[in-house]
């Protein structure tokens, strides 16, 4: 097995462990923060998390840019062609981290648009003060990221952030027991954010010899391809952020702050459902660029379609598991007083694991520069997501922005991306449906009926039962699909995953 795969395995574990780690922390941590902060201030918490997540695309893309260009460049052993990469980069995220704190400013002044009680607004205004910070901080930093994921150094990625992981929690049980509110926790979210990217510079610049931060190596040439690629990657944020965080504003608008905070219940099973996807499959857009650069064309199409497959199992594993046990699961989580979020919970999570299953095409679309297909059709699923939701949350309340979401999302995903991705790689869409998406939609409805036949009983709001019930349908669903999902050879190369060092 290459040193390329080793790494990607290796990265794949360790992002999967991390994620598992954070999931764990977060699910045992919501509950803590809701009842210390209250349902309002939750919301409001939220809210100032929907504009951090807005201050994203403020960097038109370019995070994207740089880790193709750099990926691409280490995989054509051009490592004068990466330093232009990253200095030139280096420079564009400077001008965007002053550009971050004027818009700060500017949300600050407008406010009162965003939060109507007086009290509220001038806690709204000091926590994006302190996020806006530490977002300009970010980045320029986010270049030595791009770098360490351009290595395929995800286990490296991933240690860090685990690092944060435990950091914010013992500060935030801390903080919070000790009566601090949720400015506290955008003063912790601030401080260590600061601190992951300056580890990570420190490291990459430890590891990586050949990089040199010098101005002679910024190159203005690169500036017409980077914006090139970029602006369609922007396209893409401006959407994501439609697809995402606009279902916050609308039911804060339309509904108050309470009502964010039970759509946040449903909202955050599926972020960690969608975290543990990506963690676990959604590391191939460097690979993807480095087999772009050597005009391996066929690896492209073969890694495409075995992570297709394993992203298929592993969404219908747990997106089903989240259907069978999710009730349960929200009575012994949060109470009794938020299983009105399960009904949320079912609308999103069927079209979200459709989307999880081609976790890939992510990663391969920006891998090989063909990324503006997410630009048309994450634009159009995000402005349909918008309209449907602002026109059915009247009627229908929080299940209508639920709809809002899941409809354009279900038709995209399961419709449209295939076909495209289908064409880029040389790959009849029909092979796909009939070979890959079909059989695996099949194969773990059966297991997923064939458990919910055996167990059901046992089905009880206790995180002991909920845990062996899990473990019990994991073992189920690894031997099967093992045996009958997978063919001979690609059994034969998981075996040896494994058992290679």
């Amino acid at each position: 097995m290459s040193r390329k795969a080793k790494a990607l395995i290796r990265g794949s574990v360790v992002g999967t462990s991390n994620f598992i780690a954070s999931a764990l922390i977060g699910i045992l941590l919501m509950p803590f923060i809701i009842h210390s902060l209250g349902d309002k201030m939750y919301g409001l918490w939220m809210i100032a998390g929907s504009f951090l997540g807005f201050y994203g695309i403020f960097d038109f893309g370019l995070v994207f840019a740089a880790q193709r260009f750099i990926s691409k460049a280490i995989g054509s052993q051009d490592f004068t062609a990466a330093n232009k990469s990253i200095n030139t980069s280096l420079l564009l995220f400077n001008f965007i981290g002053v550009l971050s704190l004027l818009i700060t400013v500017v949300i600050v002044a407008l406010a009162p648009f965003f939060v109507k009680r007086p009290s509220d607004v001038v806690l709204f205004r000091q926590l994006i003060v302190v996020l806006g910070v530490s977002m300009a901080f970010g980045f320029p930093m986010r270049v030595f990221s791009g770098i360490l994921l351009s290595h395929v150094r995800y286990d490296l990625y991933a240690t860090i952030e685990f690092s944060k992981l435990i950091l914010r929690t013992a500060l935030v049980v801390v903080f919070l027991k000790a009566g601090y509110g949720i400015l506290a926790l955008a003063i912790i979210t601030f401080g260590l954010e600061a601190s992951g990217y300056l580890v990570k510079f420190i490291m990459v610049k430890k590891m990586f010899n050949y990089i040199v931060l010098s101005r002679k190596f910024i190159d203005m040439s690169l500036l017409k391809p980077f914006f090139k690629y970029s602006f369609t990657s922007f396209i893409i944020q401006i959407a994501n952020q439609l697809n995402f965080k606009v279902s916050n504003f609308v039911i804060a608008g339309f509904m108050g702050l309470n009502y964010v905070t039970i759509y946040a219940v449903a909202a955050n099973l599926i972020r960690y459902f969608t975290m543990f996807i990506s963690n676990s499959t959604g590391l191939m857009m460097p690979v993807f660029s480095q087999y772009d650069g050597k005009g391996d064309y066929k690896s492209i199409q073969e890694k495409y379609v075995l992570i297709t497959k394993i992203s298929g199992y592993l969404s219908f594993f747990i997106g089903g598991f989240i259907i069978l046990l999710g009730k349960a699961f929200l009575e012994r989580w949060v109470g009794k007083e938020y299983t009105n979020a399960y009904p949320i919970l079912l609308i999103l999570i069927i079209p979200t694991i459709f989307a999880l299953m081609q976790s890939s095409a992510w990663g391969l679309l920006y891998g090989i520069s063909k990324h503006k297909y997410f630009a048309i059709a994450n634009s159009l699923e995000g402005l349909s997501n918008l309209i449907l939701s602002l026109l059915l949350v009247r009627r229908f309340g929080l299940i209508g922005v639920a709809l809002g979401q899941a409809i354009p999302m279900l038709i995209v995903k399961l419709f449209v991306q295939p076909i495209y991705i289908c064409k880029i790689i040389d790959f009849k869409p029909t092979k796909f449906y009939f070979n890959i998406l079909i059989p695996i939609t099949f194969k773990s409805l059966f297991i997923l009926v064939l458990f919910w036949q055996l167990f059901k009983v046992f089905i009880v709001p206790n995180y002991l039962n909920l845990i062996i019930l899990s473990c019990c349908g994991f073992l189920l669903f690894i031997i099967l699909i093992f045996s009958f999902g997978f063919n001979k050879m690609e059994r034969k190369y998981f075996k040896k995953a494994v058992l290679l060092p």
